[in-house]
């Protein structure tokens, strides 16, 4: 099946530019000029990805992430000017999945956007269930719960969770998480804090649980503790 792009973006010449590049890589390409019709067309097309321009007018890309993290967890990849650390930090806060900067290749954001689509349909990864404590992830279901409560996750913070409990007593480093959930990332590693900050407040939320424990110069390890 043919998957659906979502292109939201204000300059028309550049909107016209990533839906070429997409569409001559097979994808079905939709279009959205402004934050509301974006909005509105991710209602009425359910698309598979969006890439979200954030220098939109009233209603900046950020604010759309946001409102569309509201409602789902389709995978959005940022294009903007904006290089700065802090820039893509706040971005990957309010829900982005990846982040491609301006001036871009065409196919490096075809390449971005294809590996964010594998990362999320599982098809590289064996479907499988895990088990650790009150915690379980389903990768078949893209499922996570916390006694049996299921975790309002977005598909990075599902594939961080998911190796962490594929290797339950093992320390993933940081470059291995950039590999498995990012596949190319050439920005600063803190984008794996971010998100597994993100990841450890959720699953806290719903059980008090403590996940994700940093191991100082090495990278992270599962530990599920409770805090009771």
């Amino acid at each position: 099946m043919t998957e659906t792009i979502l292109v939201i973006d204000d300059d028309a010449d550049l909107r016209g530019l990533v839906s070429l590049a997409l569409s001559e890589s097979g994808y079905r390409v939709v279009e959205a000029a402004d934050g509301p019709a974006g909005i509105s067309a991710y209602h009425g097309h359910q698309p598979d990805l969006i890439v979200l321009d954030i220098g939109l007018g009233a209603m900046d890309g950020l604010e759309v992430c946001r409102q569309l993290r509201a409602v789902g967890t389709t995978p959005i990849v940022f294009l903007t000017s904006r290089a700065e650390e802090v820039d893509q930090l706040v971005g990957f806060a309010a829900g982005a999945d990846d982040y491609v900067t301006k001036p871009f290749s065409p196919r490096l954001l075809v390449a971005r956007v294809g590996s964010v689509l594998r990362r999320g349909s599982g098809a590289e990864e064996e479907k499988t269930r895990f088990e650790v404590g009150p915690l379980t992830v389903d990768t078949e279901s893209r499922t996570a719960t916390v006694n049996d409560v299921e975790l309002d996750l977005t598909r990075t913070e599902f594939d961080l969770l998911t190796i962490l409990m594929e290797n339950p007593r093992r320390v993933i480093t940081r470059d291995m998480l950039l590999e498995r959930v990012w596949g190319s990332w050439y920005g600063d590693d803190h984008v794996v804090e971010v998100h597994m900050s993100r990841l450890r407040s959720k699953v806290k939320a719903a059980g008090g649980l403590r996940i994700g424990v940093a191991v100082r110069g090495v990278g992270y390890k599962l530990g599920v503790d409770s805090d009771a």
